[in-house]
């Protein structure tokens, strides 16, 4: 009976769930539509911001500054409330299908900022982000300590090059001289949590530099751990080819022009506000200028790397920060795609960064985006979807039960031929059953861009049933 109990339970929990979700073919087309209209009223505030210093007190104001002749509604005929946000620059929001705050399915609400859409997190979603955001900042500084330790790593081996003979502790490796350069090399002999790194002097003409990790203690285990650099890794890292050196030029040429892009705006931001922004959601705010004046945002949007990860922001003092891309595996190390990259290099000055061949460190220009025909494939491949599930309930309408294969019902398209996806693959089409056997329905299959099982964004799986609603959703 326990089990029997539990079993409805889930069943009924099931339901109630599967009843929130449920969104009918045309609120999804409606909400679309929304999505699509409130993207062109960012991109519309976004010069309006431009233009004014800051975004306006209402939208009336795109009318007033003639972006506009008028104001759009959503999709349901309602006009939007928009408000300023201290966080977002503005919140814009759609109610949704019931035209009332909160919800589910169609009468979700669809709230729209500076940065794009913005997706409400439960308490527990905000918990599980600012743990990952501390992840990834513990990483990037994993990376800045790394690239820390090869940049004294370097100013060792000259110092045993020019006195014949190793320092007694790296104290003695400093510079001594005034200018920015040398500043910027002596920074590099603590680590990102403010602890000096260590020495050991190993046989053979060999050492390495400790960081002690972040309790800056010797041994420990997880985020406490030692990792050490030898005169080996600073040989392979430090003295590379100079268009491998660092990963930063390395990075300039193969197309992640974004760490640099994003260090100069970084830059850019302190120039207008007096200070280095506290987060890099920052640029895409206005702020108060050092002469009391306003301050307009330094980018519209931030940018993400190419396998769609947040680049991570390290901020060590007033003066110092790095930007940090993680790879595709979103951890510290790496080769390939895993390739960690960062900027400015430590050990130089930012804006003053030095390239072998008189490179003065200017701003890359930003190429066009690349577009992404798949995001809108994917799109295409639901509408596909929702033709053949018309036909299959026609069927069933006409016939009595579904079919058998998507064969049979060839003869409802034009020339006679069920359509394959976007990618050319077929779609996967199942009958469901209950416990005796009989049909209650199908699920209708596309496999992604990628046309394997599981996968992300546009490479997901996308599974519709009989009454066109989402059944197994992204990862």
């Amino acid at each position: 009976m326990r089990i029997l109990s539990l079993l409805l339970t889930l069943l009924l929990c099931a339901g109630a769930l599967d009843a929130q979700e449920r969104i009918s073919r045309g609120d999804r087309a409606k909400m679309r539509e929304t999505r699509e209209t409130m993207k062109q009223l960012q991109l519309d505030l976004a010069t309006l911001n431009q233009m004014r210093g800051t975004y306006p007190e209402n939208l009336k104001a795109l009318v007033d500054d003639k972006l506009r002749e008028a104001l759009p509604k959503d999709a349901w005929g309602r006009e939007f409330a928009y408000q300023l946000s201290t966080e977002h620059g503005f919140k814009l929001t759609s109610w949704g299908a019931d035209g009332k705050a909160g919800g589910d399915g169609g009468n979700r609400d669809i709230v729209w900022t500076s940065q794009g859409e913005l997706r409400e997190l439960s308490s527990e979603e905000k918990a599980e982000q600012a743990a990952r955001l501390e992840e990834q900042r513990f990483q990037a500084s994993r990376l800045v300590a790394r690239k820390r330790m090869v940049q004294v790593g370097a100013e060792l081996v000259n110092h045993r090059r020019d006195k014949g003979a190793w320092p007694r502790s790296l104290d003695d490796c400093k510079r001594g001289g005034n200018a920015g350069e040398d500043a910027a090399v002596n920074r590099c002999f603590t680590d990102p949590w403010g602890k000096p790194f260590g020495l050991k002097l190993l046989p053979h003409e060999n050492f390495a530099i400790i960081c002690w990790g972040l309790d800056g203690k010797e041994d420990g285990t997880g985020r406490d751990a030692d990792f050490v650099i030898t005169e080996r890794d600073v040989r392979a890292e430090h003295y590379r080819p100079r268009d491998e050196y660092w990963g930063w030029r390395g990075a300039y040429y193969s197309g992640d022009w974004r760490v640099q892009n994003l260090a100069e705006d970084v830059q850019r931001f302190k120039e207008k506000n007096g200070k280095l922004p506290a987060e890099l959601s920052e640029l895409t705010r206005g702020g108060q200028a050092p002469d009391g004046g306003v301050a307009p945002p330094v980018r519209n949007a931030l940018p993400r790397d190419s396998w769609g990860n947040d680049y991570v922001y390290v901020k060590l003092s007033d003066d110092e920060f790095y930007i940090v891309g993680l790879g595709k595996d979103g951890i510290e190390g790496g080769v390939k795609d895993n390739a960690d990259v960062i900027f400015p290099k430590p050990g130089t000055e930012m804006g003053a960064v030095a390239d072998y061949d008189d490179w003065e460190g200017e701003v890359m220009v930003e190429p066009e985006p690349e577009t992404d025909d798949n995001e809108a494939l994917a799109v295409v491949a639901r509408e596909y979807m929702l033709d053949i599930i018309d036909k299959l309930n026609a069927h069933k309408a006409e016939k009595g039960a579904y079919p058998a294969s998507l064969d049979e019902i060839k003869d409802a398209f034009v020339g006679k031929l069920v359509p394959a996806d976007p990618w050319e693959n077929a779609f996967s089409y199942a009958l469901v059953k209950d416990a005796e056997g009989n049909v209650t329905g199908f699920t209708l299959t596309c496999l992604g861009s990628d046309g394997a099982e599981g996968g992300e964004g546009h490479a997901a799986d996308i599974t519709l049933n009989q009454d066109s609603e989402v059944v197994i959703k992204e990862e």
